[in-house]
């Protein structure tokens, strides 16, 4: 009955002010979950991790709207539909009241947990420092990259790192344990500037020792010590860097060579006669409402395109491994050809744009695939969090592994369209896997050690 409140809400704010249409309405529900949570237990759930940046991207898309219709628009997004704001805002509202519904759903449906038998300890907190650390640095001396899930795995480790030691330094105030964190923090950002393309990568550690020290505390207070100001400077210095790191990525290049070539482009005197496209700030980025109204701009255009656009998944279930030569899965590259953001070079494409989770349920099966899609996404999230066992207090590193991954990544919005989901099953079934194996050997080895005895 609560969720149906607030849909209702959402629909009448959309009908009493068009120009913000139900960004509002869905900026009230997601406080309201946030801090009913807060005050209850404080153990924020995969789903208030994804709540939380979508309370920046509101903000984002209340900005973009208001850009719009004072007229000024933004040139990055040439592509919005300004006209069909309202209902985007609408179609983004209603995805995610029904995702809620779903994650908070009193099922009995179960998926096999992940757990590994693991006894914390300094030595093996030790150990995981000294990988996490190496692993920060893997672009120096790992040259191959790995298939699907298993490259992901390797890049998160240093990010599980920061978390186990972020949660720890908060949960028992430890200063060995808070400097290593921020050891691993800087590492990981800094490998990522040398080497990554994605600008989200250079922030992504920071944002995880942020959340994984609430996690250890669960109180905001603590944010207010002076050891954090190094975090906050941080965040800052990339708050500035957005920009010029965008507009220059494509035409540096890797390791440390990055550095003086981006420190020569932002001393020259061109940098000012940057397009507006390549000098959008981290905060206008983090804005959806333009992708959203370009899917109902091809729905009114087209119509439902009944599963067109989410087709290409289905080859994405298949494991690259049975087949070699799978072409690559990039709705986004798709999506930003259909809107006329792209054209094709050199048999790529130039662009990519993210139609969002709700927009690619509307873009392909209308209202009724939206309500029902994400529903069914949202059982689907809570039953892989489920399986990582969080908050268990047996310390469980196979579990982290997904856990971390779905808070970060539901941080930072789940992802560009559908097919982050497949990502997520991909990278459970791997670590499943794993769990599997690791238990059989520790099994194993007790037999043996058993045997041994007698």
């Amino acid at each position: 009955m609560v969720h149906l409140f607030w849909i209702v809400l959402h629909l009448i704010f959309y009908l009493l002010f068009p120009e913000f249409g139900a960004s509002v309405s869905l900026l009230l529900y997601l406080i309201f979950e946030l801090f009913s949570t807060y005050k209850n237990n404080g153990k924020l759930e995969f789903i208030h991790f994804y709540f939380l940046g979508t309370i920046l991207t509101i903000f984002a898309n209340l900005s973009i709207i208001y850009s719009f219709s004072s007229g000024e628009g933004v040139g990055s997004y040439t592509y919005a539909l300004p006209q069909y704001f309202p209902i985007a805002s609408l179609i983004f509202a209603i995805g995610n009241q029904c995702m809620a519904i779903g994650y908070f759903f009193k099922g009995e449906g179960k998926i096999p947990k992940l757990v590994s038998q693991a006894k914390l300890s300094y030595s093996l907190l030790n150990k995981i420092f000294w990988i996490s650390l190496l692993f920060s640095f893997n672009k120096f001396w790992l040259p191959i990259q790995l298939p699907g899930s298993f490259q992901i795995l390797v890049e998160i480790i240093p990010i599980v790192g920061i978390f186990i030691f972020s949660k720890y330094a908060g949960k028992f105030q430890g200063k060995t344990l808070f400097v290593q964190s921020l050891i691993l923090t800087l590492g990981a950002s800094f490998n990522a500037l040398l080497f990554s393309y994605l600008r989200l990568d250079i922030v992504s550690p920071i944002i995880v020792f942020i959340l994984g020290y609430y996690i250890g505390t669960r109180s905001l207070k603590s944010f207010l010590s002076v050891k954090f100001v190094p975090m906050f400077l941080l965040l800052i210095v990339f708050y500035t860097f957005f920009g010029l790191f965008g507009a220059n990525r494509a035409n540096v290049s890797d390791g440390f060579d990055r550095i003086s070539q981006l420190n020569f482009e932002f001393t020259d005197k061109n940098l000012k006669g940057l397009e507006e496209e390549e000098s959008l700030s981290a905060f206008e980025r983090s804005s959806n409402i333009a992708q959203i109204s370009a899917t109902y701009g091809l729905v009114e255009n087209h119509g439902f395109y009944n599963g067109k656009a989410s087709m290409p998944l289905v080859g994405a279930l298949i494991p690259r491994i049975f087949w070699p030569d799978k072409p690559k899965i990039a709705l986004g590259s798709w999506f930003a050809m259909e809107i006329g953001a792209a054209i094709e070079v050199d048999g790529w494409y130039n662009n990519a744009v993210n139609m969002t989770i709700p927009g690619n349920l509307f873009l392909d099966f209308g209202w009724y695939g939206l309500v029902l899609g994400s529903f069914l996404i949202g059982i689907f999230l809570k039953l892989l969090w489920n399986s990582v066992g969080f908050y268990d207090k047996k310390f469980n590193l196979v579990g982290l592994f997904l856990g971390v991954y779905l808070f970060f990544t539901g941080f930072l919005g789940i992802g560009a369209d559908l097919q982050i989901l497949i990502t997520y099953l991909s990278m459970y079934l791997t670590l499943l896997l794993l769990s599997i194996l690791i238990n059989l050997i520790h099994e194993n080895s007790l037999r043996r050690a058993n045997l041994a005895r007698k």
